[in-house]
């Protein structure tokens, strides 16, 4: 994030978040998290590994797409933000319910089964990744179709886990 203590506004789909980032210190409205970025395509805020990156106007975040502006603050292409701008990876058609790996890691437990009627935002399976749990969340309400992977598989980034109809 660089040495300097910097101040600036990010509004993420019409709200606005007050930054000030100073190192890997970083308060958004009032609270503070610890933010590394460099760690291949992830970004890690408290040590929660999550995939971001900003292409145009929008931010992708974890497979969400969010529409986002920067006030009082300059990015120079290649500097310190570089590491967090990559594309996000196809995830199939979109809308398609497929969730997938955001990392390659371990599966430690699938929380659906075939049937199952789950709802948007949803935990569908957790994922460990460098030593940390991720749990992975249905993109959109409907039925689980498939499981594709068990407790203990190993999986790589982009895998799909669950499919959701």
């Amino acid at each position: 994030m660089g040495d300097a203590k910097r101040e600036f506004t990010i509004t993420l789909d019409e709200i606005d978040y007050n930054v000030v980032a100073d190192g890997k210190k970083i308060t958004v409205n009032g609270r503070p998290f610890t933010v590394e970025t460099g760690h291949e395509d992830l970004v890690l805020v408290d040590g929660i590994a999550y995939d971001v990156a900003v292409e145009g106007g929008r931010a992708h975040i974890g497979g969400n797409s969010y529409e986002v502006g920067v006030t009082g603050l300059s990015l120079k292409p290649g500097g310190p933000a570089a590491a967090a701008t990559r594309p996000v990876p196809v995830r199939g058609d979109p809308g398609s319910g497929a969730v997938i790996a955001i990392m390659p890691g371990k599966v430690t437990r699938v929380l659906v089964e075939e049937g199952q009627s789950v709802e948007k935002g949803e935990a569908v399976c957790v994922l460990e990744a460098m030593k940390m749990e991720n749990e992975l969340r249905a993109d959109q309400g409907g039925l689980v179709k498939a499981v594709h992977v068990s407790p203990g598989d190993d999986v790589e980034k982009g895998q799909v886990l669950v499919d959701i109809s």
